[in-house]
């Protein structure tokens, strides 16, 4: 069976299992929310199935940003489309957009298994396809974070734990981003640790900024796409037009902040 007939069983396996949780009732059997459950019962499929596609040949470091980052990319996925989706009873009744909504979802794993192919295999040996998978990687990394950011802000749990599971899920998927780098280990953990304490100090400063979660959630995205670009580019390399992009970027960021917060009653800034 050839890669590709792989990653489609795969992918359209992962869509049955969604499909049969949608009509599973969960609460009874667990500890814990069933739309976690779930999106983690998703993801563990999705985990030994790309081990299988990949041919059983991941090891050493490979197991976090090859398996675990694209495990993580699933759950997040799943548990978006569980919590924010599939939330309402009469969405979940109306099969046509809920079967649209997992078919895309089928796709986003799809290019997933191909995108983990070819960087696993690029690490190891230059291949043509591999600056047009780092790009892709890059931008599941981005919705990734969108989504997990999007869910942190909304859960009800305190702040600590808020920012501790914020700062986790920075670290795992810039890891994975910097891994391609292909630096040593003290480069790789230095790099990262730098964007997750930068970002968690964004986190800190502006969590008890009134903007709504969905705003909020932007503007994180916003500075993490501009530190991870920073970090992914030599600073000898970074052109005028980068420079400018991450100004634009910021200027944005704090329109965002100053437009959209409200202190108490007509309370915007600008």
């Amino acid at each position: 069976m050839s890669l590709r007939t792989k990653a489609i069983v795969l992918s359209v396996l992962v869509i049955i299992i969604s499909l049969i949780l949608q009509t599973v009732d969960l609460s009874s059997t667990i500890s814990f929310t069933q739309e976690i459950a779930k999106a983690l019962l998703v993801a563990g499929v999705f985990l030994v199935g790309l081990y299988w596609v990949l041919g059983f040949k991941i090891k050493g470091i490979r197991l976090l940003t090859i398996l675990g980052y694209s495990s993580y990319i699933v759950f997040i996925q799943a548990l978006f489309i569980e919590l924010v989706i599939f939330q309402s009873e009469g969405r979940i009744s109306e099969r046509t957009f809920s079967l649209l909504v997992l078919f895309f979802f089928g796709i986003s794993i799809y290019l997933l298994i191909l995108t983990m192919n070819i960087l696993n295999i690029s690490y190891i040996s230059k291949i043509p396809l591999a600056q047009a998978a780092k790009a892709a990687n890059f931008l599941f990394t981005l919705f990734g974070a969108y989504f997990s950011f999007l869910l942190i802000l909304r859960s009800g749990v305190f702040v600590v734990i808020k920012l501790i599971v914020f700062s986790f899920v920075v670290f795992l998927l810039t890891l994975n981003i910097f891994w391609f780098k292909k630096e040593s280990a003290r480069q790789l953990f230095g790099e990262t640790v730098a964007v997750v304490l930068s970002i968690a100090t964004a986190f800190v400063i502006f969590i008890i900024w009134p903007l709504s979660v969905e705003v909020a959630t932007m503007f994180y995205v916003i500075v993490y796409y501009i530190f991870l670009s920073l970090g992914l580019e030599e600073k000898e390399t970074t052109s005028t037009a980068m420079r400018v992009e991450y100004m634009i970027l910021l200027f944005l960021a704090v329109f965002l902040l100053l437009k959209l917060a409200v202190w108490g009653i007509n309370g915007a800034f600008i």
